[in-house]
Protein backbone atom coordinates (compact mmCIF):
# COMPACT_ATOMS: atom_id res chain seq x y z
CA UNK A 1 0.00 0.00 0.00
CA UNK A 2 1.26 3.80 -0.97
CA UNK A 3 0.06 6.38 0.67
CA UNK A 4 1.03 10.24 -0.75
CA UNK A 5 0.16 13.00 0.60
CA UNK A 6 0.76 17.13 0.74
CA UNK A 7 0.12 19.49 3.87
CA UNK A 8 0.36 23.45 2.37
CA UNK A 9 2.58 25.79 3.74
CA UNK A 10 1.02 28.98 5.94
CA UNK A 11 1.66 32.84 5.62
CA UNK A 12 0.77 34.38 9.29
CA UNK A 13 -0.57 38.07 8.90
CA UNK A 14 -0.75 39.07 12.78
CA UNK A 15 -0.91 37.56 16.21
CA UNK A 16 1.83 35.08 15.79
CA UNK A 17 3.44 34.65 19.00
CA UNK A 18 0.34 35.00 21.01
CA UNK A 19 -0.19 31.16 20.06
CA UNK A 20 2.49 30.41 22.54
CA UNK A 21 2.72 28.92 26.21
CA UNK A 22 2.34 29.91 28.69
CA UNK A 23 0.79 33.42 27.29
CA UNK A 24 -1.84 31.89 25.53
CA UNK A 25 -2.74 29.53 27.98
CA UNK A 26 -3.32 32.17 30.69
CA UNK A 27 -4.54 35.32 28.13
CA UNK A 28 -5.76 33.47 25.16
CA UNK A 29 -4.13 34.16 21.41
CA UNK A 30 -5.36 35.14 18.46
CA UNK A 31 -4.15 34.68 14.69
CA UNK A 32 -4.77 35.77 11.56
CA UNK A 33 -3.20 33.02 8.70
CA UNK A 34 -3.42 31.60 5.27
CA UNK A 35 -2.23 28.72 3.49
CA UNK A 36 -0.11 28.99 0.26
CA UNK A 37 0.63 27.27 -3.46
CA UNK A 38 3.93 25.83 -1.15
CA UNK A 39 4.03 22.26 0.31
CA UNK A 40 5.23 19.37 2.34
CA UNK A 41 5.01 16.96 0.49
CA UNK A 42 5.44 12.83 1.35
CA UNK A 43 4.54 9.48 0.16
CA UNK A 44 4.41 6.28 2.65
CA UNK A 45 4.63 2.57 1.76
CA UNK A 46 3.74 0.18 4.68
CA UNK A 47 6.20 -2.82 5.20
CA UNK A 48 5.84 -6.05 6.03
CA UNK A 49 7.87 -5.98 9.48
CA UNK A 50 8.59 -2.92 11.66
CA UNK A 51 11.53 -1.55 10.25
CA UNK A 52 10.33 2.26 9.67
CA UNK A 53 12.71 4.12 7.28
CA UNK A 54 12.67 7.53 6.55
CA UNK A 55 14.17 10.12 4.24
CA UNK A 56 14.39 13.41 4.04
CA UNK A 57 15.19 15.88 1.39
CA UNK A 58 14.92 18.42 3.41
CA UNK A 59 17.80 17.27 5.70
CA UNK A 60 19.05 14.74 3.44
CA UNK A 61 19.16 12.66 6.05
CA UNK A 62 18.03 8.44 5.86
CA UNK A 63 17.52 6.97 9.07
CA UNK A 64 16.48 3.63 9.65
CA UNK A 65 14.64 2.09 13.14
CA UNK A 66 12.55 -0.48 14.39
CA UNK A 67 8.98 0.64 15.52
CA UNK A 68 9.33 0.87 20.21
CA UNK A 69 13.32 1.86 19.82
CA UNK A 70 14.61 4.42 21.73
CA UNK A 71 15.10 8.28 20.52
CA UNK A 72 18.96 9.65 20.59
CA UNK A 73 18.69 13.16 21.44
CA UNK A 74 21.09 14.06 18.79
CA UNK A 75 19.17 13.06 15.86
CA UNK A 76 18.39 15.12 13.13
CA UNK A 77 15.11 13.96 12.42
CA UNK A 78 14.19 12.95 16.56
CA UNK A 79 10.53 15.04 15.63
CA UNK A 80 9.91 12.89 12.75
CA UNK A 81 10.39 9.92 15.04
CA UNK A 82 8.72 11.20 18.38
CA UNK A 83 5.40 11.16 15.84
CA UNK A 84 5.72 7.97 14.53
CA UNK A 85 6.16 6.93 18.52
CA UNK A 86 2.85 8.55 19.50
CA UNK A 87 1.16 7.01 16.43
CA UNK A 88 2.66 3.46 17.59
CA UNK A 89 1.29 2.43 14.31
CA UNK A 90 0.79 -1.79 13.60
CA UNK A 91 3.39 -1.70 11.61
CA UNK A 92 6.66 -0.68 10.03
CA UNK A 93 7.02 1.58 6.74
CA UNK A 94 9.20 3.64 4.14
CA UNK A 95 8.43 7.07 4.50
CA UNK A 96 9.96 10.06 1.39
CA UNK A 97 9.43 13.66 2.79
CA UNK A 98 10.16 16.54 1.71
CA UNK A 99 9.20 20.62 1.71
CA UNK A 100 9.03 23.43 -0.78
CA UNK A 101 10.63 25.31 1.71
CA UNK A 102 13.37 23.94 4.14
CA UNK A 103 12.87 24.65 7.89
CA UNK A 104 14.27 27.86 9.20
CA UNK A 105 12.25 29.91 6.82
CA UNK A 106 9.38 30.94 8.39
CA UNK A 107 6.94 29.76 6.85
CA UNK A 108 5.53 26.38 9.15
CA UNK A 109 7.50 23.88 7.20
CA UNK A 110 8.22 22.19 10.37
CA UNK A 111 4.94 22.04 11.79
CA UNK A 112 3.37 20.84 8.34
CA UNK A 113 5.67 17.82 8.19
CA UNK A 114 4.71 16.77 11.53
CA UNK A 115 1.30 17.10 10.52
CA UNK A 116 1.89 15.52 7.53
CA UNK A 117 3.48 12.41 8.72
CA UNK A 118 0.48 12.55 11.32
CA UNK A 119 -2.22 12.28 8.27
CA UNK A 120 0.06 9.91 6.25
CA UNK A 121 -0.37 6.89 9.06
CA UNK A 122 -3.99 7.82 9.97
CA UNK A 123 -4.61 7.00 6.25
CA UNK A 124 -2.61 3.94 6.13
CA UNK A 125 -3.69 3.04 9.31
CA UNK A 126 -7.66 3.76 9.07
CA UNK A 127 -7.10 5.83 12.45
CA UNK A 128 -9.95 7.68 11.53
CA UNK A 129 -8.86 10.84 13.33
CA UNK A 130 -10.15 14.37 12.97
CA UNK A 131 -8.39 17.48 11.58
CA UNK A 132 -8.26 18.79 15.18
CA UNK A 133 -7.27 15.53 16.81
CA UNK A 134 -4.36 15.39 14.01
CA UNK A 135 -3.26 18.93 14.61
CA UNK A 136 -3.17 18.93 18.05
CA UNK A 137 -1.00 15.77 18.23
CA UNK A 138 1.41 16.82 16.39
CA UNK A 139 1.88 19.82 18.01
CA UNK A 140 1.77 17.68 21.57
CA UNK A 141 4.34 15.63 19.84
CA UNK A 142 6.69 18.96 19.46
CA UNK A 143 5.91 20.96 22.30
CA UNK A 144 4.87 18.19 24.98
CA UNK A 145 7.05 15.20 23.84
CA UNK A 146 10.12 16.92 22.66
CA UNK A 147 10.31 19.91 24.79
CA UNK A 148 10.32 22.58 21.90
CA UNK A 149 9.89 26.44 22.38
CA UNK A 150 6.62 26.15 19.48
CA UNK A 151 3.42 27.61 18.40
CA UNK A 152 0.15 26.00 17.79
CA UNK A 153 -0.87 27.46 14.93
CA UNK A 154 1.55 25.81 12.17
CA UNK A 155 0.07 22.61 12.39
CA UNK A 156 -3.49 23.97 12.48
CA UNK A 157 -2.74 26.10 9.32
CA UNK A 158 -1.69 22.52 7.43
CA UNK A 159 -4.18 20.40 8.41
CA UNK A 160 -7.44 22.86 7.86
CA UNK A 161 -5.93 24.87 5.22
CA UNK A 162 -7.19 28.09 3.83
CA UNK A 163 -7.91 32.03 5.42
CA UNK A 164 -8.23 31.43 8.86
CA UNK A 165 -8.99 33.05 12.50
CA UNK A 166 -7.20 31.03 15.12
CA UNK A 167 -8.38 31.27 18.88
CA UNK A 168 -5.85 29.53 21.21
CA UNK A 169 -6.01 29.19 25.02
CA UNK A 170 -5.92 26.76 27.72
CA UNK A 171 -8.62 24.81 26.46
CA UNK A 172 -9.04 23.37 22.89
CA UNK A 173 -7.74 25.74 19.61
CA UNK A 174 -10.66 26.77 17.09
CA UNK A 175 -10.17 27.15 13.78
CA UNK A 176 -12.55 29.59 12.33
CA UNK A 177 -12.53 29.56 8.71
CA UNK A 178 -13.35 32.95 6.97
CA UNK A 179 -15.25 33.83 4.06
CA UNK A 180 -13.59 35.92 2.10
CA UNK A 181 -15.23 37.27 -0.94
CA UNK A 182 -13.46 35.56 -4.20
CA UNK A 183 -12.41 39.42 -5.50
CA UNK A 184 -11.19 40.38 -2.29
CA UNK A 185 -8.97 37.64 -2.46
CA UNK A 186 -7.69 38.32 -5.55
CA UNK A 187 -7.13 41.96 -4.84
CA UNK A 188 -5.58 40.99 -1.66
CA UNK A 189 -3.17 38.30 -4.63
CA UNK A 190 -2.35 41.28 -6.71
CA UNK A 191 -0.80 43.60 -4.09
CA UNK A 192 1.16 41.43 -1.77
CA UNK A 193 4.54 40.81 -1.96
CA UNK A 194 7.25 37.85 -0.74
CA UNK A 195 10.53 37.86 -1.01
CA UNK A 196 13.12 35.17 0.86
CA UNK A 197 15.90 37.03 2.79
CA UNK A 198 18.45 33.79 1.88
CA UNK A 199 18.82 33.54 6.11
CA UNK A 200 17.90 30.47 7.88
CA UNK A 201 17.45 30.95 11.58
CA UNK A 202 16.55 28.74 14.45
CA UNK A 203 12.69 29.81 15.36
CA UNK A 204 13.05 27.78 18.68
CA UNK A 205 15.42 29.86 20.04
CA UNK A 206 13.68 32.91 18.91
CA UNK A 207 10.27 31.43 20.62
CA UNK A 208 12.47 30.86 23.90
CA UNK A 209 13.46 34.32 24.25
CA UNK A 210 10.04 35.30 23.70
CA UNK A 211 9.30 33.36 26.41
CA UNK A 212 11.50 34.31 28.59
CA UNK A 213 10.67 37.77 28.14
CA UNK A 214 6.98 37.15 29.09
CA UNK A 215 7.96 35.13 32.31
CA UNK A 216 10.04 37.97 33.39
CA UNK A 217 6.99 40.13 32.49
CA UNK A 218 8.89 42.15 30.17
CA UNK A 219 6.69 45.43 29.60
CA UNK A 220 7.18 45.95 26.04
CA UNK A 221 6.09 42.06 25.51
CA UNK A 222 3.02 42.19 26.97
CA UNK A 223 1.75 45.10 26.26
CA UNK A 224 2.67 43.97 22.50
CA UNK A 225 1.49 40.65 22.50
CA UNK A 226 -1.94 42.55 23.55
CA UNK A 227 -2.16 44.92 20.63
CA UNK A 228 -1.08 42.22 18.11
CA UNK A 229 -3.97 40.10 19.14
CA UNK A 230 -6.46 43.25 18.80
CA UNK A 231 -4.69 44.17 15.24
CA UNK A 232 -4.49 40.97 14.31
CA UNK A 233 -9.19 41.28 14.85
CA UNK A 234 -8.78 44.82 12.91
CA UNK A 235 -7.22 42.89 10.05
CA UNK A 236 -9.63 40.38 10.15
CA UNK A 237 -12.40 43.57 10.14
CA UNK A 238 -10.31 44.86 6.98
CA UNK A 239 -9.85 41.85 5.13
CA UNK A 240 -13.65 40.53 5.48
CA UNK A 241 -14.55 44.37 4.44
CA UNK A 242 -12.49 44.28 1.46
CA UNK A 243 -10.74 47.23 3.37
CA UNK A 244 -7.22 46.52 1.86
CA UNK A 245 -5.31 49.66 2.05
CA UNK A 246 -6.21 49.18 6.05
CA UNK A 247 -5.07 45.55 5.82
CA UNK A 248 -1.80 46.65 4.51
CA UNK A 249 -1.18 49.82 6.97
CA UNK A 250 -2.23 47.19 10.00
CA UNK A 251 1.26 44.83 8.51
CA UNK A 252 2.54 47.74 9.55
CA UNK A 253 1.85 48.35 13.07
CA UNK A 254 2.00 45.02 13.10
CA UNK A 255 5.50 44.29 12.52
CA UNK A 256 6.21 47.17 14.73
CA UNK A 257 4.61 45.76 17.95
CA UNK A 258 6.19 42.13 17.19
CA UNK A 259 9.77 43.94 17.16
CA UNK A 260 8.78 45.44 20.86
CA UNK A 261 7.57 42.08 21.52
CA UNK A 262 10.92 40.49 20.93
CA UNK A 263 14.19 42.14 19.72
CA UNK A 264 15.58 39.12 18.69
CA UNK A 265 13.26 38.94 15.56
CA UNK A 266 14.59 42.19 13.83
CA UNK A 267 18.65 42.55 12.36
CA UNK A 268 20.17 44.95 10.50
CA UNK A 269 19.62 43.25 7.40
CA UNK A 270 16.17 42.44 8.09
CA UNK A 271 15.99 46.10 8.83
CA UNK A 272 17.59 47.60 5.49
CA UNK A 273 14.96 45.01 3.62
CA UNK A 274 12.24 46.89 5.42
CA UNK A 275 13.12 49.95 4.93
CA UNK A 276 14.07 49.99 1.27
CA UNK A 277 10.75 48.68 0.75
CA UNK A 278 8.69 51.26 2.47
CA UNK A 279 10.68 53.92 0.33
CA UNK A 280 9.82 52.40 -2.27
CA UNK A 281 6.27 52.53 -1.69
CA UNK A 282 5.34 49.39 0.55
CA UNK A 283 2.32 49.93 2.86
CA UNK A 284 3.78 47.52 5.20
CA UNK A 285 5.00 43.98 5.88
CA UNK A 286 6.33 41.90 8.19
CA UNK A 287 9.51 38.44 8.21
CA UNK A 288 7.42 35.27 8.03
CA UNK A 289 7.19 33.19 11.30
CA UNK A 290 9.50 33.49 14.75
CA UNK A 291 11.58 36.47 12.68
CA UNK A 292 15.39 36.68 12.36
CA UNK A 293 15.59 35.19 8.24
CA UNK A 294 13.09 33.63 6.13
CA UNK A 295 10.98 34.99 4.33
CA UNK A 296 9.44 39.19 4.11
CA UNK A 297 5.46 39.38 3.51
CA UNK A 298 4.69 43.10 1.98
CA UNK A 299 1.97 45.11 1.29
CA UNK A 300 2.56 46.57 -1.73
CA UNK A 301 0.75 49.35 -4.10
CA UNK A 302 0.39 47.42 -7.96
CA UNK A 303 2.28 50.27 -9.26
CA UNK A 304 5.11 50.27 -6.86
CA UNK A 305 5.77 46.62 -6.62
CA UNK A 306 8.48 46.60 -9.45
CA UNK A 307 10.37 49.17 -7.63
CA UNK A 308 10.05 47.16 -4.45
CA UNK A 309 11.34 44.13 -6.01
CA UNK A 310 13.92 45.61 -7.88
CA UNK A 311 15.09 47.61 -4.58
CA UNK A 312 15.08 44.05 -2.81
CA UNK A 313 16.55 42.34 -5.11
CA UNK A 314 19.69 44.74 -4.97
CA UNK A 315 19.98 43.93 -1.75
CA UNK A 316 20.25 40.22 -2.18
CA UNK A 317 16.43 38.94 -1.18
CA UNK A 318 14.70 36.61 -3.49
CA UNK A 319 10.82 37.22 -4.89
CA UNK A 320 8.92 34.12 -4.15
CA UNK A 321 5.80 33.74 -6.25
CA UNK A 322 2.40 33.92 -3.68
CA UNK A 323 -0.61 31.68 -4.23
CA UNK A 324 -3.33 30.99 -1.78
CA UNK A 325 -4.28 27.51 -0.97
CA UNK A 326 -8.13 26.63 0.42
CA UNK A 327 -7.84 22.62 0.40
CA UNK A 328 -5.39 21.94 3.77
CA UNK A 329 -3.88 18.82 4.19
CA UNK A 330 -4.90 16.33 1.79
CA UNK A 331 -3.67 12.35 1.73
CA UNK A 332 -4.75 9.12 -1.00
CA UNK A 333 -3.77 6.02 -1.99
CA UNK A 334 -1.86 5.25 -5.02
CA UNK A 335 -3.62 2.19 -6.58
CA UNK A 336 -0.32 1.02 -9.04
CA UNK A 337 3.31 1.26 -7.83
CA UNK A 338 6.60 0.35 -8.26
CA UNK A 339 8.21 0.67 -5.38
CA UNK A 340 11.81 0.32 -6.56
CA UNK A 341 11.00 4.00 -7.87
CA UNK A 342 10.51 5.74 -4.24
CA UNK A 343 13.31 7.82 -3.62
CA UNK A 344 15.34 6.43 -6.60
CA UNK A 345 14.74 2.70 -5.45
CA UNK A 346 16.37 3.81 -2.11
CA UNK A 347 13.59 1.54 -0.12
CA UNK A 348 13.14 -1.44 -0.61
CA UNK A 349 10.58 -4.02 2.08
Amino acid sequence: MLIRGKAPLRVSFCGGGSDVSPYCDEHGGYVLSTTIGMYAMGSLAVRPDKQVRIFSVDYDELIDFELGSEINEGDKLSFLRAVIRRLNPPAGFNLYIHSDAPPGTGLGSSGAVSALIVGLVNHAFNYMMTRYQMAALAYEVEHDDLGRAVGRQDHYAAVFGGMNAMEFGAGPTLVIPLRVEDWILEELGYHLQMFYTRKKRDSGDIVASQIGFYKEKRPDTLQALAEMKNMAKEMQASLLRGKLRRFGELLHEAWLAKRRMNPDVANPYLDELYAAARAQGALGGKILGAGGGGFFLFYTPFTRKAAVADALAALGAQPTPLVFDARGMQTWQVSEQDLTEEAGGMFSP
